[in-house]
């Protein structure tokens, strides 16, 4: 069983696998970049207006349109979900975990098809950018003291 790790934001998606083998380790597969998640929103090519007036009489009028750096996360959301379901139509994983701040978690939820959402097995909603393969390791299945286990 592999279990493929996402750890994401809106500027890149590093992804680690992890084979469940007694004192494996999680090895690095790839990084996904989106150097326009960097981008402030004035220098996006910001095509689309904030708020907008519609047609519809019984509705408010006005309708909320995403910011551009919205739009830019929610793109880079959907090319990740697009890589992973390649990935799950090519059984390179059987399970997934999801880490990702809570917004660009919602973001990458709202992109996964219905057969990527049932290997999910795990969602931490932290940002863990900067967080090694060994490190990774330890925040998902944390060792018992040493002390513990000599006790058993």
């Amino acid at each position: 069983m592999k279990t493929w790790i996402i750890v994401a934001h809106r500027t890149e998606a590093k992804i680690f696998s992890y084979d469940h083998r007694k004192n494996a380790d999680i090895e690095f597969v790839t990084k996904l970049e989106n150097p326009r998640g960097r981008l402030k929103a004035q220098d996006i090519n910001a095509d689309r207006p904030g708020i907008f007036s519609g047609a519809p009489a019984h509705a408010s009028g006005l309708q909320r349109q995403e910011s551009p750096t919205e739009r830019v996360a929610q793109e880079f959301a959907k090319k990740i979900s697009d890589y992973l379901e390649l990935s799950r139509q090519r059984h390179i994983f059987t399970e997934l975990i999801l880490i990702a701040d809570p917004y660009f978690l919602g973001l990458l939820r709202g992109n996964l098809t219905k057969p990527l959402i049932a290997c999910v097995r795990r969602e931490i909603s932290k940002d863990l950018a900067t967080v090694t393969g060994d490190d990774l390791k330890n925040r998902l299945w944390p060792q018992e003291p040493e002390r513990s286990r000599q006790q058993l």
